[in-house]
């Protein structure tokens, strides 16, 4: 894989990508003029219905998995819906049932606005994720850009007028916010995959297969997506919902690093699906250790800078006061950066159809990373709240790395293969 070959494609995931790190920045003005636990309460309820939409995911793979075969694809496309629409919604009303339960656990009464709000918040957010899937599985990364257009420009200009209106922000003004972002970027991509969506009986794939297929992965996607979505409700338990608004807003700035592994999640599986089709097992490798390579590289390069003092410099500039506490969370939490570009691997052995290796080494880091958030509840420390997740990636990167290792002939030298491959093509330009 040739990485000048697919360049079109990269920029257009990266310029996709991009929007989250500017988004990042609008929501740092929000902080701002946010209480902490206001913040708290909305990352509570946000990262929720992520938690949901990332389990209800798992079933939309079969799109890029068996909707390749043009035979197949308006079948795959009905079962694939009909099962996420079960799921999503499904999950929401359960969160919306168990309220009261839910409040008393974590001691704050106002988790009953986040279980009433949430089953209409998944029944905007359902079309948008099934035709963002497809656009994934069709490679068009120039209509997934306007998609996320739509969404974080629509909730950054309501941002601009809340502010200048109120002059502050609350839960009810973020949430409005983030239902009119997801509304229009929901019309958009229901616009832009017109073409796209086929449904119909015809086809000789079996459900069966697509929820045997799905099964592991929802599992693993479950699982995958607990210690980073719904730590904070571990912090809650634990502390309060000031300190989920701190912690929070440190988790904001880390999307940084969590949206570039996505970007390139989104590239490696389809790509890595077609090449072990084909049997093109030099292609896999180039495209897994480059993959792994260029995100291992660049993390460093930004990491170094921001544990040597940027990153408290940063903070202290720009979020008030009561959220400097954030700069010790955050600077803990890079440390787990460290493992997401070896996570991608996992995308490698789920495409090779063996989602339930990948589910095993999601469930032994779970086990340890739940125990280390266990240990640092009983501590009383909230600076060690970041463990977690560091134990969790690190295991989990460490895990791939060995499967890919041993399967693909990943070789530890390749980690650092971008710097020779950079060099040799400025070299050659």
């Amino acid at each position: 894989m040739k990485v000048q070959e697919h360049l079109g494609k990269i920029s257009w995931s990266i310029a996709d990508k991009f929007l989250y790190i500017l988004y990042g920045l609008v929501m740092i003005i929000q902080i701002k003029y946010i209480d902490p636990k206001e913040f708290g309460l909305y990352g509570l309820l946000i990262n929720l219905h992520t938690w949901i939409f990332i389990v209800a995911d798992a079933y939309l793979t079969n799109l890029i998995q068996f909707g390749m075969n043009k035979d197949n694809v308006r079948l795959v496309n009905t079962y694939s819906i009909f099962v996420h629409i079960i799921i999503a919604f499904g999950a929401s009303l359960v969160f919306f049932t168990i309220q009261t339960p839910l409040s008393n656990v974590f001691n704050e009464p106002r988790i009953k606005e986040i279980a009433n709000y949430l089953p209409l918040l998944c029944l905007v957010f359902i079309p948008r994720t099934f035709c963002v899937k497809l656009l994934l599985r069709d490679h068009k990364m120039q209509k997934l850009f306007w998609v996320d257009v739509g969404f974080f420009g629509t909730m950054a200009i309501l941002t601009v007028y809340y502010i200048y209106t109120y002059h502050l922000l609350n839960f009810n003004l973020m949430l409005v916010i983030y239902f009119a972002g997801s509304i229009i970027s929901t019309l958009i991509s229901i616009l832009l995959t017109l073409g796209s969506l086929e449904f119909g009986f015809s086809g000789g794939i079996k459900l069966k297969k697509l929820l045997s297929f799905g099964f592991p992965l929802m599992l693993t996607s479950a699982f995958n997506a607990l210690p980073k979505q719904l730590d904070i409700y571990m912090v809650q338990f634990f502390f309060s919902t000031s300190v989920v608004g701190i912690y929070y807003s440190a988790k904001t700035l880390f999307r940084f690093f969590e949206e570039t592994a996505s970007a390139a999640i989104s590239l490696v599986y389809p790509a890595a699906v077609r090449a072990l089709e084909s049997k093109n097992y030099k292609g896999l490798n180039d495209l897994m250790t480059k993959a792994t390579s260029f995100v291992f590289i660049s993390f460093l390069i930004i990491i170094i800078p921001l544990e040597l003092g940027l990153s408290k410099l940063l903070i202290e500039w720009f979020l008030p006061v009561r959220y400097h506490l954030a700069v010790t969370h955050f600077n803990v939490l890079m440390i787990a950066s460290i493992g997401l570009p070896f996570v991608i691997l996992s995308t490698i052995i789920n495409a090779s159809q063996k989602p339930y290796t990948v589910l095993l080494y999601v469930i032994i880091s779970l086990v340890l990373s739940f125990i280390t958030y266990y240990f640092v509840g009983l501590s009383g420390n909230q600076y060690l709240i970041p463990v977690g997740v560091i134990v969790y990636l690190i295991s989990l990167g460490i895990l791939c790395f060995i499967y890919v290792n041993k399967q693909y002939n990943f070789r530890v030298s390749q980690i650092f293969r971008a710097v020779g491959d950079s060099y040799n093509y400025l070299k050659g330009k």
